[in-house]
């Protein structure tokens, strides 16, 4: 008996340490899943807070006549709004599941957002814009009684928000859409019964709908596709084979192009896209890995400039630029009469081991790039200057065309200068003398970045 003694015991203290070990497994498991489920808890309360605090200040814009002191309003309900859009991501709901949901508090937003800054300039609401807010506050009063019925039967234990962590994993596990609690589902049924918003601003849905102008020529097939990518890119004598992978899914229809390097061929793999009409390359991305930086950025610009020229982009400005992965990112704007065109923007990626041209970006300039009428402002440089705070050290001045947020173009004068040390670009209205809009410039390590 003895000799087995020492081998039972063994045994034993194996298994209590295990049954320990799991003991412990376990208790994190649970601590865990407590903690998410109270972190969901907190994301979907302040969310139910927030949409609830955006319905009743919806509701007072129906109350006022849009003066300049209602600003103070339009820009609670976007604080607001981008909270609710923040705790919404925030749960563990699949975002097909709540995809009209986010669309619809990242619209209301924003459009306060642009209505403040227009009743800001001196603009007035109309008939038409008091009917979208009435609009938006019936669907935020909508959405606010459906989350406040989730809430009462999370309160009574019908729904446990931690259930729905467990039908995401599922979801990742299996692959194919957890069959999650129906009552987000339901709540986005709701949204979609709503008509669809337009406005000024990035996520309008008439966005959606913009076409390219600036594609000509005639219609190619998939055939010419590859030769045309081919031809257009910096190869650096590198043989390739080509291969039409499929189609765009983008906003400009065209054909998905891949270059093979041939055997023994050290460049780097390179994907890119070709407009259907005018076989325009949209985009290219090599994929080789880049070496020890060699050249510096001027020389790098000298290599984009040169790039873009021969390939048929002329009077091309760089405006900024930003340094990362041992590549320089340039951003190229077309100069019309003196006067810089914004949307029409090109970026152009130099490799600054070797100079090679490894990205190239044309979508901007072919969404937009037409000929523009520059007529004379009707506002005069000095007049404009007077709208810019004095205690700005301007060091520069010129006309541009700029975009809004809904594709629109404005033609403004474009003050560069600095405040306290910060650098500022400042763009006050040709026609109207308003200001159109007020970028801040950060320098970094890596080039010039504008917020």
């Amino acid at each position: 008996m003895k000799r087995w003694g020492v081998p039972v015991l063994i045994g034993l203290l194996i298994l209590a340490a295990v049954s320990i070990w799991g003991y412990r497994q376990y208790q994190d498991r649970v601590a865990l899943q407590n903690y998410l489920s109270n972190k969901y808890h907190l994301a979907f309360y302040n969310l139910t807070g927030r949409v609830q605090n955006m319905e009743v200040l919806l509701g007072k814009t129906l109350a006022v006549a849009g003066q300049p002191d209602d600003t103070v309003l339009f820009s609670e309900i976007w604080l607001q709004s981008e909270g609710a859009r923040e705790n919404l991501t925030q749960l563990p709901v699949n975002s097909q599941v709540v995809g009209r949901t986010a669309k619809f508090l990242a619209q209301v937003g924003d459009y306060a957002r642009v209505k403040a800054r227009e009743i800001n300039n001196g603009e007035t609401l109309t008939e038409e814009e008091f009917k979208t807010l009435n609009n938006l506050y019936r669907q935020a009063a909508q959405l606010n009684k459906d989350l406040h019925d989730m809430e009462a039967k999370i309160s009574d234990g019908r729904l446990n928000i931690g259930e729905l962590a467990t039908a995401v994993r599922q979801e990742m596990k299996q692959g194919a859409p957890a069959n999650v609690p129906a009552n987000f589902q339901s709540i986005d049924r709701n949204m979609q019964g709503y008509p669809t918003l337009v406005y000024d601003g990035p996520f309008s849905d008439h966005m959606e709908k913009v076409r390219p102008v600036g594609l000509k020529g005639k219609t190619i097939g998939s055939d010419d596709a590859g030769g045309i990518v081919r031809d257009f890119i910096d190869t650096r004598g590198g043989s390739y084979r080509v291969q039409v992978t499929g189609r765009t899914k983008e906003r400009i229809p065209g054909y998905l192009v891949e270059l093979i390097p041939e055997k023994n061929n050290q460049a780097g793999r390179v994907s890119a896209g070709v407009s259907e009409t005018g076989g325009h390359v949209i985009w290219y991305l090599n994929h080789r890995t880049i070496g020890n930086p060699k050249l510096n950025v001027q020389q790098a610009l000298d290599r984009a400039q040169r790039f873009l020229s021969a390939r048929g982009y002329k009077n091309m400005v760089n405006i900024y630029n930003q340094q990362q992965d041992g590549r320089v990112i340039f951003n190229f704007a077309p100069q019309q009469q003196g006067v810089i065109i914004y949307p029409d923007q090109i970026k152009v990626n130099v490799a600054l081991d070797n100079g090679q041209i490894v990205g190239f970006d044309a979508r901007g300039y072919l969404m937009a790039h037409k000929e523009r009428k520059i007529v004379s402002p009707k506002v005069t440089e000095q007049q404009a200057r007077l709208k810019v705070n004095p205690k700005m050290q301007i060091s520069k001045t010129r006309l541009a065309i700029i975009p809004t947020d809904s594709g629109m173009e404005r033609y403004s004068y474009e003050f560069t200068g600095q405040v306290n040390g910060d650098s500022y670009l400042v763009y006050i209205n040709a026609m109207t003398g308003k200001t159109d809009q007020v970028l801040k410039l950060i320098q970094s390590r890596d080039g010039t970045l504008s917020m």
